[in-house]
């Protein structure tokens, strides 16, 4: 079976869809022409066997897979240091996973981004990670940019938890140029309008 394509099986599932993924279009499926599209859920059904949510491909013999301990609980996929290194104090380093990703949405297979965020444990440790946006058709390595906000050295070692991937939709579509935006309750009121 192919790895995009949905299987059937006895379990249902309530989720958003676009009109074209609702079988036999609006009409069939009962819905007003003037509800939303985002509005609109279609009943499909899946297998009682768990659907791939996230490939990877290990780039370096010495690459891990992410793992999730609770998977359907936990938000995020944690990933490993490929190598060991030493982070200074104040320094900024990227930090090697040696895979690379595709994240789809277990239940749709339609293409999903990841964010790239701290673990607890490196936290506690004075550690942030930052500037993670991985983009849905983004295939190269993984690098996690960490900085040390600590005073002291800290080293990482190989195969540790550095990190994690949480799983996001994408939202994005086209953008036009308009002459005004529709009202709303808060409109140009900016920093500190809403009090302290």
């Amino acid at each position: 079976m192919s790895r995009n394509k949905r299987p059937q099986g006895e379990n249902l599932l309530l989720f958003p869809a676009p009109l074209s993924e609702v079988e036999g279009g609006i009409e069939a499926a009962g819905i007003r022409k003037s509800m939303p599209k985002t509005m609109i859920s279609s009943r499909v059904t899946f297998s009682k066997q768990p659907i791939n949510a996230l490939f990877v491909k290990l780039l370096d013999s010495g690459a891990r897979l992410p793992v999730v301990a609770h998977a359907g609980e936990d938000l995020g996929y944690d990933v490993f240091a490929l190598e060991s290194i030493v982070l200074a104090p104040m320094a900024r380093i990227k930090v090697r996973t040696g895979i690379a990703v595709e994240a789809r949405h277990p239940a749709t297979g339609v293409p999903l981004g990841l964010l790239v965020r701290d673990r607890s444990s490196m936290a506690a440790r004075g550690i942030a990670t930052t500037a993670g946006v991985i983009d849905a058709g983004y295939r190269g390595e993984i690098l996690v940019l960490m900085t040390n906000l600590g005073e002291n050295a800290v080293e990482l070692k190989a195969g540790e938890k550095i990190a994690q991937m949480i799983p996001v939709e994408v939202l994005t579509g086209p953008i036009q140029e308009v002459e005004s935006l529709e009202d709303s309750a808060r409109a140009e009121k900016g920093f500190g309008s809403s009090g302290r």
